[in-house]
């Protein structure tokens, strides 16, 4: 195999077209060009230009997964559905679409070294999140439960953040009841206002409690 050109991409002056063969092969950055000393004409086997592609996407995929988690925390989940639809959208761009590579393994090591950065880490995730709902969108545990699984978070993990976070349920439960409501009080017989509460999280009992303790006032 031989490189047959090296163009400098002109929406990204770092990087470059590598083609082997006559045919594009892959987008590779300045780094890569001169650490592995690529250059027109030379030969090369195709197990060392693997290698070499694979190093250069997996620090590229770093690069974009730390730029999204530095816009807003991610889960474990997110974040490997961010590498998978990025490689779909990417395929054919950043590299040939016949090229086949191995981004199960490639994803797998991405995430354990956010991991080690500790910039990904599921139950830091939650305690934002569930921390953040209670300052400025009041929920009930069963709620902030389920929307903590949605984003891919553990079951056990969602429940013991909220356990450990969400010290008065009922406290929230009249919060979030005087916001919408103002002043008035709560009557059971409110379907409209009972099920509105419910859809906040809040348990029928808790409601039940919150409206019998509001009328004794």
């Amino acid at each position: 195999m031989i490189i047959t050109d090296v163009q400098q991409q002109k929406r990204n002056t770092s990087r470059f077209n590598l083609y082997i063969d006559n045919k594009f092969y892959a987008g590779i950055s300045a780094n890569t060009l001169a650490k592995f000393n690529l250059y027109k004409e030379k030969e090369i086997d195709e197990e060392e230009l693997q290698k070499i592609l694979y190093q250069d996407l997996k620090q590229r995929f770093t690069d974009r997964v730390i730029n999204n988690i530095a816009r807003s925390p991610k889960t474990e989940f997110q974040i490997r559905r961010y590498l998978n639809e990025l490689s779909f959208k990417k395929k054919g761009d950043w590299f040939d679409k016949e090229i086949d590579i191995d981004s199960d393994n490639m994803f797998n090591e991405i995430v354990e070294t956010l991991k080690e950065l500790e910039l990904l880490n599921d139950r830091t995730y939650a305690q934002l999140f569930v921390e953040s709902r209670i300052k400025n969108k009041p929920r009930g545990k069963y709620v902030l439960i389920s929307e903590l699984i949605s984003k891919g978070v553990d079951k056990n993990i969602a429940k013991e953040v909220c356990d450990e976070l969400i010290e008065d349920e009922y406290d929230i439960l009249k919060r979030t009841y005087y916001k919408k409501y103002k002043t008035y009080n709560l009557d059971l017989t409110d379907i409209k206002r009972v099920r509105y509460l419910q859809r906040k999280g809040f348990s029928y009992d808790l409601i039940k409690e919150f409206a019998k303790n509001e009328s004794a006032e």
